[in-house]
This record gives structure tokens, sequence and C-alpha cells, in this order.
């Protein structure tokens, strides 16, 4: 049997998520016809943020120490200050409550819009600005961004508008809401 321990969960969450992602995907492949399209592209924007987190942090996997160096300028940018325990105390509680709020409340539309501009984010930051700022090519997290992130949210975005229509302050909501994500240290 598996012995299941806070340390070995720590090592592994990104893994964990990776066969969330999976289960997800596949979920959300057998019950589409049943859930309205915002909250099925919101579903698929969770399964996302679980690639960009696998990315990240397991294949290739360097962001973490990209990170501590390029823009924390640690002097031990291995595991500080990003480290195993920071990364799962960020990502899991707070990124994934921020991903499955729109699925819970898929009319709540600020709620949905936030985690979809941060997606937008991701692509540009791990795209330009820290692989700028690292003085490297690539950051781990741009190729789901880039190849998840940014089509689920704009197919999220027509459908938001298909089937709800978003106003103004949807958009200011959800500006405010990526803000939240983005301070959580996400």
């Amino acid at each position: 049997m598996i012995k299941v321990s806070l340390d070995r969960y720590r090592r592994q969450w990104p893994r964990v998520g990776a066969v969330l992602g999976m289960a997800l995907a596949g979920a959300s492949a057998l019950t589409s016809g049943r859930m309205s399209d915002p909250r099925l592209f919101s579903t698929l924007n969770f399964g996302a943020l679980l690639v960009h987190q696998y990315e990240e942090y397991v294949d290739p996997g360097w962001f973490p120490g990209q990170f501590n160096h390029g823009f924390l300028k640690s002097d031990q940018p291995r595991n500080y200050p990003l480290n195993p325990n920071s990364a799962l105390c960020v990502n899991v509680p707070a990124a994934y409550t921020a991903y499955v709020a729109p699925i819970l409340l898929p009319k709540v539309k600020w709620v949905g819009l936030g985690p979809v501009f941060f997606g937008f984010m991701q692509a540009a930051a791990h795209g330009v600005f820290i692989p700028r700022r690292a003085g490297d090519k690539y950051s781990p997290g741009f190729l789901a961004s880039i190849f998840l992130h940014v089509p689920i949210g704009i197919r999220y975005i027509r459908a938001l508008e298909k089937s709800q229509g978003i106003t103004k302050g949807d958009v200011i909501g959800g500006l405010a809401f990526m803000a939240a994500i983005g301070s959580s240290g996400c």
C-alpha cells in the first residue's frame, strides 16, 4: 500500500495534479453535453492549469530555479525562496481554489474571467518577461499557457458573450480577481 504523507505529497503534487487533469479531461468529455459552455471551458481551464504546473515543476521543471535566479537573485536558486513547500502552498490551495470557483459558480462571470485573464498573463510572462529577465530563451509553463490557456480562454469569453453577455463591470471584476490570484503568488 502507498504510504500517504505531506512530505510525499509535497514532492509529488504536480504529478498528482497531472493525473487529476487527465481525469478531469475524461470527465469533461463524457459530460460536456450536460454542461453549459462557460462551465465546460472553466473546467478545461482548470485542466490547463494542472498541465501548466506539471510543465513548470516536473517536465522540464526548472521554473523554480529560473524564477529564484532571474527575479529574486537568490544565492541558492535550486531551493530558495521558491521551493517544494512554498510551491505547494501557493499552487494547490490558492490556484486550485481560483480555478475551481468558476466551475462551481458558472453564472458569476467575473469569477470565470479572473482565471482566464490570469492564463493570458501567464502566456506573456512565460513567453516574454521571465525568459528575458532570467536570460533564457524559454520558461517552463509557456507551452501550456500558449497552447491551452490562451485558446481555452478565448473560447470561454466567446461562450460567455453568447450565453450571458459580458459587461464592463464583469471585466473589471475579472481583472481584480486576476490581480488577487497573482498576489497570492500563483
